[in-house]
Parts: C-alpha cells; structure tokens; sequence
C-alpha cells in the first residue's frame, strides 16, 4: 500500500512548486550566506551594515523592518558591531527614548567591498534567467508574500 498523500491536481501542483521554490531560496541563501561569512560577517551583520550603507541611518525597529528580525534578535547583532566599531548608537534628536544606528567610516569601509562581492555573486547566480524571467519572478514573488497573512505567535 502506497503512503505517499493522495493529493488532487490542484494539490499535487502546490506542492511540487513549494518544494521547487524552497529547494532554490535554500541554494541561493547558502551561498550567499557563506559569500558573506568568507568576509568576516555573519548574514545578520551584512544586512545591518547594507541597510545602514544603502538607506541611512535608522533606529532598530526600522532595521527589524527591514530585515525581517525582530528587535530583540537584532541587539546582540548591533552590539557586536558597535564593539567592531562598524556602527554606532546615537541619541534620537526628536524622541529620547528612541536611539539611532549609524553606520561609521570604518562601517562603511567594510561593507562597500562585501557588497559589491555579494552583488557579484548574485549576478552570477541569477544569470540563468533572462531579464524578463526576472521581471516575471519578482512580480510573482512580490504577489505571492505580499497575499499571506503571517499568524500571530
């Protein structure tokens, strides 16, 4: 007797792009991840540092924003960045209970160079799609996680 699920057609499609698509998001964060780690940074280090490059200065809720982490993920991260001197915690001017993040020279002078090897690295992998396969998977993808509700925890 056969133990695979007895899924409609329907079902059967759902699952076999679920996999597809989790199988290739798994492959291209490996690689990033370990593209970034062979830079002296961890993922979650990157992507403070690339949001702080790349919009400004923020506080670390928007950073969580961002990034999809939340706050309490994110302050161990900024406080081993502060002590490697890459960012820093300035007082916001208009709410003192709110600190901002800003990036440092030495920040910044990390980062310019990770980045562009991370963008390297993505042209590379995203190469076997034509320009409008990736208009198409940007579009269906932006769709697809703008639709979900996420649950609450």
């Amino acid at each position: 007797m056969s133990k695979h699920y007895q899924a409609n057609e329907r079902e059967k499609l759902v699952l076999k792009t679920w996999v597809k698509f989790s199988r290739a998001n798994n492959t291209l964060n490996q690689i990033m991840r370990h593209n970034v780690e062979v830079q002296g940074l961890t993922i979650s280090q990157f992507g403070v540092l690339e949001v702080l490059a790349h919009i400004g200065p923020l506080s670390v809720k928007a950073i969580g924003q961002k990034l999809l982490l939340t706050t309490s993920n994110l302050v161990t991260v900024i406080d081993n960045l502060v002590k490697q001197e890459l960012v820093k915690r300035v007082p916001c001017d208009h709410d003192r209970r709110s600190i901002i993040i800003h990036l440092t020279e030495k920040g910044s002078g990390i980062i310019e160079p990770v980045f562009k090897n991370h963008l390297t690295e993505l042209l590379i992998c995203f190469s076997v799609l034509d320009d409008q396969q990736l208009i198409t998977l940007g579009s269906l993808s932006k769709e697809l996680g703008l639709k979900q509700q996420p649950k609450e925890t």
